[in-house]
């Protein structure tokens, strides 16, 4: 998440989700001065329905507006990210231990790499990758620009 409004939003939300078995995923800003939204992207085990959403919203909304934060938005959106959002943190790797990934990744000199492979664990901060080669690879997160799960189709 970026700094600002999103990071005072992550560290007042937080806490209360991941007691309810919810994780914020991403807040997002969208929409123009005359029609701003607040969309909070939430992820739960087993996957998240319209009474989650609905859930979600009823225990957030009355803090958000305690907080002011709710004042210069005209709608709060609370949804699931989504089967193919970006994996960037170390809890979304987590999540997709076993799962075919595309990683695009950097070099300290800058140049840029696609891996593919199975995600095999998530430790002290890298992806631990197994190409299809049978190639293990560790991948530090902080090198990771995008990472992707592999959707079967």
């Amino acid at each position: 998440m970026t700094g600002g409004i999103e990071t005072t939003i992550e560290e007042i939300l937080t806490p209360l989700l991941d007691i309810e078995g919810y994780e914020l995923v991403a807040v997002e800003i969208a929409g123009n001065t005359k029609n701003k939204i607040l969309r909070l992207l939430i992820h739960k085990q087993g996957g998240m329905s319209v009474a989650d959403c609905k859930a979600v919203d009823q225990e957030v909304r009355p803090i958000l507006e305690v907080h002011q934060i709710l004042d210069e938005y005209q709608h709060l959106e609370i949804a699931s990210p989504g089967l193919d959002r970006p994996l960037t943190t170390e809890r979304d790797f987590q999540r997709n231990i076993e799962r075919n990934v595309n990683i695009l990744t950097s070099s300290t000199n800058g140049q840029t790499f696609m891996l593919q492979g199975q995600v095999k664990n998530v430790i002290d901060g890298c992806v631990v990758l197994e190409q299809t080669s049978g190639k293990t690879i560790h991948i530090d997160i902080s090198q990771i620009n995008k990472g992707y799960i592999q959707l079967a189709w």
